[in-house]
């Protein structure tokens, strides 16, 4: 039995493949309590039935909400003198050729997977040229739940009006947007204008409220002026190919703070993730574990460490893995021993497990918070079930049948200014060739194949062994 990876860095496509769901967490954790959702001005009649054969629960509090095509899809709603919902979703999309796949001269789609599609949306941000805001609240929208396997978004500069308004294909499937120009990577190169990361639905989460005092923050002085998220399909096996078109509104509505609800969030939340892209699994193995670190992290976060004093707070994670995956756990090695801060032992697939949870979690701890500090590495532990996968390995990837072994942390503080270009462009420490970097995205982190042995329970040993043994 063994689980393996192949050394080198990934290339342009793999960046595609970071969030088939790099996050999560547990019901009730960071997720605001009762929860909220755009609102749906057409009687319950007359609004869109969920997929029968969906196993999601859409009604409830915090759940993934079923939206209509005809609905306005970007507006403002008070909630009070210093809050507001902006909903940026998708304008009634045609979930065609465009999102799955080009058809041949025989009608059938091109592509690996004809269930797999990619759709993305850029919004510039309500009075972020003007004023500093916070984001509080996340809430996941989808029109079809057991067909949007995960929506990610990122933060951008002023460079993101390059952009479509809408777009897909490949700028959209492997986040060309958030690529530097190879060609000019020196300091006057041209830099992609959508490098942070700044939230992450995954199927069946729960939406995503900010701990008191914390918030995303964006607008003047941030370089982060706009939104551009990325909508990621599998549609089920059950369905029949070529995919049936659907009017598709998904997106995110961000809950906004400015003035005084704004200052009483000091602290500045980032997002920090990690994923192994170079994952394979044999099958036929019921208990089989793949292990890996990333860090220290001195230099990327090195901003960051200065205005905490030496350390960063770690507050939600997003631990995030398929239907293969049984136990989840994370934390940070110090002194050559391992001190857990995440771990879901029982980990359920797409539903509650995907969303974001607070830390720490699932493990006994004398203090709270979780720091970090700049000479920290952080390990990632997932076990997989495999017995009843087809073929000899199972791949990590976003597709059916793949699996993924990753995660999406929030911390604070998180420093970013705007620079460049007359002050329209978002300022970060640049990742270092010798940092075995092969993305441009900040503070997401690939491929790191460090396997750890000591102080792990014996199958996780003999897993490990396997794995160098494959190397």
């Amino acid at each position: 039995a063994a689980s393996r990876w192949t050394g080198g860095a990934a290339t342009v496509a793999l960046i595609l493949l970071i969030l088939g769901g790099l996050a999560s967490s547990r019901e009730g954790g960071a997720a605001r309590g009762g929860g909220w959702r755009p609102h749906d001005p057409r009687p319950a009649d007359v609004r869109p039935v969920v997929d029968p054969r969906s196993t999601l629960t859409v009604d409830g509090p915090d759940r993934p909400v079923a939206v209509g095509a005809a609905e306005e899809m970007a507006h403002v709603e008070a909630v009070d003198a210093e809050t507001e919902r902006w909903s940026v979703l998708l304008p009634a999309v045609s979930a065609d050729h465009r999102v799955f796949g080009k058809p041949r001269g025989n009608g059938k789609l091109a592509g690996p997977d004809q269930r797999l599609g990619f759709a993305c949306h850029r919004r510039a941000i309500p009075r972020a040229l003007d004023e500093q805001l916070s984001i509080v609240g996340f809430e996941p929208v989808t029109t079809r739940p057991e067909a949007t396997h995960h929506i990610t978004a990122f933060g951008c500069d002023a460079g993101a009006e390059s952009l479509p308004e809408t777009f897909f294909g490949a700028t959209c499937a492997v986040w060309a947007f958030a690529v530097n120009d190879k060609e000019n990577e020196g300091a006057g190169g041209k830099k992609a204008p959508c490098r942070v990361m700044i939230y992450a639905y995954d199927k069946g989460a729960s939406g995503f409220r900010t701990p008191e005092g914390t918030a995303v923050k964006v607008g003047k002085g941030t370089g982060i002026t706009h939104v551009v998220y990325q909508v990621h399909y599998l549609v089920p096996m059950e369905e029949a190919v070529p995919i049936n078109p659907w009017a598709d509104s998904s997106g995110i509505v961000f809950e906004m703070a400015r003035g005084e609800a704004h200052r009483s969030r000091p602290k500045s939340l980032g997002v920090m993730a990690a994923m192994h892209t170079h994952m394979q699994l044999q099958t036929g193995e019921a208990k089989l574990p793949f292990s890996y670190t990333v860090g220290p992290f001195r230099d990327r976060l090195a901003p960051d460490f200065e205005a905490g004093a030496g350390e960063v707070t770690l507050v939600a994670a997003h631990l995030h893995g398929h239907h293969m995956l049984k136990r989840y756990e994370t934390g940070l090695v110090r002194g050559g021993k391992r001190e857990p801060f995440g771990v879901i032992p029982e980990y359920r697939g797409y539903g509650p497990d995907q969303s974001f949870h607070p830390l720490p979690l699932g493990v006994e701890r004398d203090v709270a918070p979780v720091t970090m500090g700049p000479d920290d590495v952080m390990y990632i532990t997932c076990t997989f079930d495999t017995s009843d996968a087809s073929g000899d390995w199972v791949d990590y990837g976003v597709a059916h049948g793949a699996e993924m072994c990753g995660q999406i942390l929030y911390y604070h503080p998180f420093v970013s200014k705007a620079g460049g270009d007359g002050g329209a462009r978002l300022v970060r420490p640049e990742p270092a060739s010798g940092e075995d970097k092969d993305n441009d995205l900040y503070n997401v982190f690939f491929n790191q194949t460090d396997i750890l042995t000591e102080g792990v329970e014996q199958d996780m040993v003999e897993g490990a062994a396997h794995a160098l043994a494959g190397a």
